[in-house]
């Protein structure tokens, strides 16, 4: 295949999250780190690292990926449930892979996380909406007080001290108990990846915050211990996570105080849904394939394995677009997130991708992100 037939690299640079796309857990080595965002012409095209090793990105339709390597059976069906679904953000890419991860085509562990990680989903969204109607309770009642046994236990009762709360707010809204209590599951929806903070297990997204500050740690080490350029590839990734982590607690501290007024978010849930979800989905799309960067580098145990990882994730950590100093209303330092030029391991066929040890390492990896 001739260089000529792909289009030039550009450097990439987004200004907004959608622009940077959502990062797509394909198992073609040539593919990991792929973004995916909607194109201008309709449908949806890919962002993928410069397979040279130097900087720059290739912004593809799936003909073009095809063009570039040889995905794997799991990759096209992955693509193609993504493009047969609405939108593209960090919530529909990861209900995209877990479709097609349940049915076996990137191993048997994927398969099996991926129905764990469907049942752990509706568990968390239980608990996100009953800590929502915990929340009602103690914003409309007089008396404000709830024996925490009883959250933790989940008495019944509190499920009456819930309808009467719900039946007191209703009317200041203009809608029925029922539609209340539906407009309450829709927002425990939305805000079941960052849950709430009494919430126990934590969510999905304060627990991948937990690992980006694991990993964080652990790259200024390496950095400190290796002067070469894996420790500056170390350092620069360090940096960005540090960063990534202020910024995803500040919009995560946000998402949760919306509900310190279960009436107020309810009101502009309901003149509004969409603009409130995008903002409660905010540290979602800060987070958005550090999963996969924190379990690469968690996988390794050897030096050698370490090395080759930190190559690996080195170009694969994302992008904070200039839009985020607009949803935390300070300006962000964005330009340090710019990637180094991404260096080709050994013994890597980089026109076809298939190197099959890093395909069954890579579809590992998905059960485990699961």
């Amino acid at each position: 295949m001739s260089q000529t037939t792909l289009p030039l690299v550009a450097s990439h640079h987004p200004t907004t999250f959608l622009e940077r796309g959502v990062s797509v857990p394909f198992t073609t080595p040539m593919l990991l780190g792929a973004r995916a965002r909607p194109s201008d012409r309709g449908g949806i095209e890919l962002i993928v690292a410069n397979p040279s090793g130097g900087r720059g990105t290739y912004i593809l339709p799936w003909t073009g990926i095809c063009r570039l390597c040889r995905p794997t059976v799991h990759d096209i069906r992955l693509y193609q449930g993504i493009a047969e679904r609405q939108g593209v953000t960090p919530a529909m890419i990861r209900a995209a892979a877990r479709a097609v991860a349940v049915q076996g085509l990137a191993g048997h562990e994927a398969a099996e996380a991926a129905s764990i990680a469907q049942a752990d989903e509706i568990r968390d969204r239980l608990s996100t909406n009953f800590l929502l109607m915990v929340a009602a309770i103690r914003q409309t009642d007089p008396t404000g007080i709830i024996d925490e046994m009883e959250v933790t236990t989940r008495h019944p009762a509190l499920q009456q001290r819930a309808k009467f709360s719900i039946d007191s707010i209703a009317p200041r809204l203009g809608r029925t108990s029922e539609a209340v209590f539906s407009d309450l599951e829709q927002l425990a929806g939305v805000l079941t990846p960052v849950g709430l903070e009494q919430q126990v297990p934590p969510a999905r997204v304060p627990r991948l915050l937990a690992a980006i500050a694991r990993f964080r740690a652990a790259a200024m080490l390496w950095a400190r211990d290796n002067p070469d350029s894996s420790g500056a590839q170390a350092s620069l990734a360090a940096t960005i996570a540090g960063v990534t982590i202020t910024c995803a607690e500040n919009t995560l501290a946000d998402a949760r105080a919306s509900t310190e007024s279960i009436t107020d978010l309810l009101k502009e849930w309901i003149a509004a849904p969409e603009p409130v979800a995008r903002r409660l989905a905010r540290t979602e799309w800060l987070v958005d394939g550090w999963e996969q960067i924190c379990l690469l580098w968690e996988s390794t145990t050897t030096t050698a394995e370490r090395r080759v990882a930190m190559m690996e994730l080195a170009w694969m950590v994302p992008i904070l677009p200039k839009e985020v100093s607009s949803w935390l209303s300070r300006q962000v330092d964005t330009e340090v997130t710019r990637r180094v030029g991404r260096i080709v391991p050994a013994n890597i066929d980089w026109r076809t991708g298939m190197y099959f040890a890093r395909v069954s390492r890579n579809e590992h990896l998905r059960a485990l992100a699961m």
